[in-house]
């Protein structure tokens, strides 16, 4: 088989290479998982933090008091946990990485 360069003659014989290894060691593509939904992730949350000591409690319908063990309480509203869950669990469960704060610049 010819090729136009020598990379590509390259490149197909360490994907052959890598194929055998894979099927040799039984690594397949796993699938992603798909993410809970904003009241699963929620609660999942509540219930981890409140086995480390949190105490949660409602103020209103839209507003909620953390008090971590032995630090003052916190408040969040209802925003604040759909942001987090739109802009830091969503990216990671589906694998796309977000850079908030742009990217570095050299003085």
């Amino acid at each position: 088989m010819r090729f136009k360069n020598i990379n590509t003659a390259i490149n197909q014989e360490l994907g052959r290479i890598a194929g055998v290894q894979h099927r040799q060691w039984g690594i397949r593509n796993r699938d992603r998982p798909t993410p809970l939904s904003f009241k699963e992730w929620l609660l999942q949350g509540i219930r981890h933090y409140e086995n480390q000591g949190f105490k949660f409690e409602l103020v209103d319908r839209y507003t909620m008091k953390i008090i971590p063990p032995g630090k003052t309480a916190i408040l969040r509203t209802c925003a604040d946990f759909n942001d987090e869950y739109e802009n830091e669990y969503l990216p990671k469960i589906r694998g796309v990485g977000r850079r908030i704060c742009g990217t570095r610049r050299s003085k």
